[in-house]
């Protein structure tokens, strides 16, 4: 019996309709695929811990292949990087105990929403960063935030399907400034279709003056959709960790600014 394979991705999800395969669109799920196919000379079907919406991207995204044969993780760092596209990297490849499962072993996922608030737009950072005209009040954000750690009911904040539980745990919530940078870092064991977009949206009302403070505590006792805010913009939002027993990635570098001021990958490990 062969080890599963666990491979780290990253990618601008700018020209991408998300992370999930379908029919005709590109697809990050779609292009992985493609290019582990021309590796293994066969069809290849791969599992993802968490999938990103169309214009959402990832630093730290985690799939699996379940039948990967003798495929040696050095044989992918050597090959993926002329068979995929410039906008996905394959950043690390481990092999897995032979459960390993990138989406049902995955204890917690971690993203980072990035605004760019400043007099002026960014075009460097315009993929990665939203601009914000009026002024955000940070310390406002991070106190608003606050309100959904923990275990909740979350219906107001993301798209419940008939066979989901609408029960998440939010392990942090925080805000801070960095400069003309805003980075919301929201982490939690599993997430709502759309869930981590509609939250920031929801706290920037209170943080921008348009809500009270009670407004997040208050959208999360309604459970009801239309008691949330507006579902921020997908482009400033990124998957940047995912936590496991035991994973770890000694190829991948450290977390990157802006995303992050410290080394994710060591650093969250007391989630785990």
């Amino acid at each position: 019996m062969t080890q599963p394979l666990r491979l780290l991705v990253a990618y601008d999800g700018t020209k991408f309709s998300g992370y999930q395969v379908q029919p005709g669109p590109r697809t990050v799920q779609g292009v992985l695929e493609g290019a582990l196919e021309k590796l293994m000379d066969r069809p290849v079907r791969v599992k993802a811990a968490g999938r990103t919406d169309a214009g959402v991207h990832a630093l730290g995204q985690v799939v699996s292949i379940d039948d990967a044969g003798d495929l040696h993780p050095d044989v992918v760092m050597r090959a993926m990087p002329s068979l995929l596209p410039s906008d996905v990297a394959v950043v690390d490849a481990q092999l897995g105990p032979k459960d390993f499962d990138a989406r049902f072993s995955a204890l917690w996922r971690s993203y980072v929403y990035l605004l760019w608030c400043a007099d002026a737009p960014n075009p460097l950072y315009s993929r990665y960063a939203p601009w914000v005209r009026e002024r955000v009040d940070t310390p406002l954000l991070a106190e608003a935030l606050r309100a959904i750690v923990g275990t909740h009911d979350f219906s107001s904040f993301g798209r419940v399907r008939s066979d989901q539980t609408p029960e998440r745990r939010i392990i942090e919530a925080t805000a801070v400034g960095d400069g003309p940078f805003v980075r919301i870092r929201i982490t939690g064991e599993s997430f709502l279709h759309q869930m981590v977009r509609s939250l920031v949206g929801s706290a920037l009302e209170v943080a921008t003056g348009r809500r009270p403070l009670s407004f997040m505590r208050d959208a999360l006792a309604a459970r009801d959709r239309s008691a949330a805010g507006p579902v921020a913009v997908p482009h400033g939002l990124t998957l940047v960790d995912v936590g496991y027993k035991d994973a770890s990635w000694p190829r991948r570098p450290s977390l990157q600014w802006p995303w992050s001021d410290r080394i994710v990958s060591h650093a969250e490990r007391r989630y785990a």
